[in-house]
């Protein structure tokens, strides 16, 4: 088979480490791959710029340290508030790689790139897949709406820029008109995610339950006195989240993550750890929480989740969750709001605490929990985690699922 992957990038984040990691695992089942993206960062000569380079700004760019072609974009789409037309991808329609693919594999499209009409004349001609990482291909420009457990919208994530003039009608009917037109097969990585994504305007399309997955060989168990001798960790009681449950990301849930530091504020034994944080991110200044540096190594944070006694996740909305998988993977116990893989990866009370959704004090409760229980508890609990990941989330895993749907979808 031949697979022509689109995503934003080929370097760093979540989405574009997981489409860069399924391309390699398709290429070493053997089969052939290539990949259009807005900014080539890596050597790979299987990746391609979805618009050509200009040749001056690319020479202007090297000398001002700064992708000039880039910022002049965005900024003439920022000001027409539209991140879905008007956009030149005439490099990948007429190229040799889209002639040749026999599957079109489409990740994030947003970041004023990706002429969203172009999803139509492909699917005309190419079977196309497309793995959501958020919610942005069904909201008019937010890469999240967060609803109380009413239905009524509490906040919402625009994807940056935010909209210079309120274009969210035209462009949510745009994209509604785009898809009726289009045959699109819609990756979900979650229960929870495809629930959100049938009450959406792509309802009609067919859609695939596929779960990302982890390398259980580097997110391992350590053993916790080791983990935290390396890490020079005290020994109190830790619990871990990730930095972007900082103030400026509220789907992350920084303001369950504040109520939890704040309740366990005077508890000298309760440490915190936020992973990948910075101080003056977090507006919280408390001698039980400790920020640490990201870090590209993943082995370190495995080390850090089996140093830690609880994985927080206060999030409101996942697309999957890939930390939950990795901690998981480590044996740590999970407390955590049911979003993501949530209710298909933990057994309530049995290999982590599922708190009711946005609900603070039941965080706190699922916290408690953990913490009260022996040491044997805590052991069984790892164990019963580790084996859910290594049976569902796995790298591996993943790359059989992709490649068994491509054959599906060949054979149609």
């Amino acid at each position: 088979m031949n697979i022509l992957y689109i995503n934003t990038t080929d370097g760093e984040g979540g989405a574009t480490r997981l489409a860069r990691n399924i391309k390699k695992g398709v290429e070493e089942s053997g089969h052939k791959t290539s990949m259009f993206v807005k900014i080539k960062y890596s050597n790979d000569p299987t990746v391609f710029l979805i618009k050509k380079e200009n040749k001056f700004f690319k020479k202007l760019s090297s000398f001002i340290g700064k992708d000039l072609n880039s910022v002049i974009y965005n900024k003439i789409h920022d000001y027409l508030s539209n991140d879905i037309e008007f956009f030149n991808n005439d490099n990948l329609l007429y190229s040799q790689e889209l002639k040749e693919a026999d599957i079109v594999h489409c990740h994030n499209l947003h970041n004023n790139y990706f002429n969203l009409k172009l999803l139509e004349k492909i699917s005309k001609i190419k079977p196309v897949i497309w793995s959501l990482h958020d919610m942005w291909a069904f909201t008019p420009h937010e890469a999240w709406i967060i609803k109380d457990n009413n239905g009524v919208e509490k906040f919402n994530v625009q994807v940056k820029p935010s909209l210079y003039i309120n274009n969210r009608e035209y462009l949510f009917k745009k994209k509604k008109k785009i898809y009726n037109n289009s045959r699109l097969n819609i990756v979900a990585t979650s229960g929870w995610f495809m629930d959100e994504l049938k009450n959406s305007i792509l309802k009609k399309q067919p859609m695939h339950l596929i779960y990302n997955g982890i390398d259980e060989n580097i997110f391992k168990p350590t053993d916790k006195i080791l983990a935290r001798k390396k890490l020079n960790l005290p020994p109190k009681k830790i619990i871990t989240f990730m930095a972007n449950a900082g103030r400026l990301n509220r789907q992350k849930g920084w303001p369950y993550a504040l109520k939890v530091i704040e309740h366990y504020s005077n508890n000298k034994n309760v440490l915190f750890l936020c992973l990948g944080g910075n101080k003056k991110d977090s507006n919280l200044s408390s001698e039980n929480i400790r920020y640490i540096e990201y870090e590209k190594d993943e082995s370190i944070f495995s080390l850090y989740y089996s140093a830690s006694d609880i994985f927080l996740n206060p999030s409101s909305a996942e697309a999957f969750c890939l930390v939950i998988a990795q901690a998981m993977a480590c044996g740590t116990p999970i407390v955590t709001f049911p979003v993501g893989i949530v209710n298909e990866a933990i057994i309530h009370k049995t290999s982590g605490y599922i708190a009711k959704y946005q609900d603070t004090e039941d965080l706190i409760k699922g916290v408690d929990y953990i913490l009260n229980l022996n040491e044997q508890e805590i052991k069984k609990m790892g164990e019963i985690s580790r084996k859910k990941v290594i049976e569902n989330f796995t790298f591996k895993k993943m790359i059989e699922n992709y490649l068994k749907l491509y054959v599906k979808l060949l054979n149609k």
